[in-house]
């Protein structure tokens, strides 16, 4: 199962490592930041919301993201790492984790 790695820079930054079989859809906030909601892993009703910007198309990151969860590696696939500054193309930053 592929697990896919969020982290917010910055001291104090929050983190998540979710499941791709968790991902439920993705929203654009406009026209270059879309939030891309996972079921949370105990099952209760709150997602876990994260908010991503990206260069290019909305179309492009998100076929980015659907590369990256369609994966089987049994193992982990950073999307976004604002701490050591890594992200998976189209991606350039890591609003937030909700």
């Amino acid at each position: 199962m592929t697990n896919l790695l969020f982290s917010v820079g910055g001291n104090g930054g929050a983190a998540v490592s979710v499941p791709a079989k968790n991902f439920l859809g993705v929203d654009l906030s406009d026209a270059d930041t879309m939030q891309v909601s996972f079921l949370e892993e105990d099952g209760t009703l709150d997602a876990v919301i994260v908010a991503l910007t990206f260069t290019g198309t909305a179309k492009a990151a998100a076929e980015a993201l659907a590369n990256a969860m369609a994966k089987d590696t049994r193992g982990l696939i950073t999307v976004a790492d604002g701490v050591n500054s890594k992200f998976l193309h189209p991606f350039t930053a890591i609003e937030s984790i909700n």
